[in-house]
């Protein structure tokens, strides 16, 4: 599932909204992004969408880490322009890391 994301992601990512700070926190930054109400009720409305981030460490040292929804039934990403967000950093909080716990993607439920 997560080379399916990562291939939609590349197809729109001139589309995302990307935003840059000097430390990813999980809260302020991942959470917060999917507590969004509109986001919200895209997730309740159908079972089958799911609240995906996604964490890369760059060549640079720096961190990106992607926000998106994505459809299970269909294999796509829910509107990627207002659903989708890539979030570089020059670090990621403890929390950020114990989340991802070496993983590279993780659902937020």
């Amino acid at each position: 599932m997560l080379e399916k994301i990562k291939e939609l992601l590349l197809g729109v990512w001139d589309f995302i909204k990307k935003v840059f700070f000097k430390l990813v926190s999980f809260i302020c930054n991942i959470v917060a992004f999917f507590k969004d109400p509109t986001r919200l009720l895209k997730l309740k409305a159908d079972q089958n969408r799911i609240a995906v981030s996604i964490k890369e460490k760059l060549s640079s040292g720096e961190y990106q880490v992607v926000n998106c929804l994505f459809d299970k039934s269909s294999n796509e990403l829910v509107n990627p322009e207002e659903d989708s967000q890539i979030i570089t950093a020059e670090e990621i909080d403890e929390e950020t890391e114990r989340q991802f716990n070496g993983k590279e993607m993780i659902v937020l439920k």
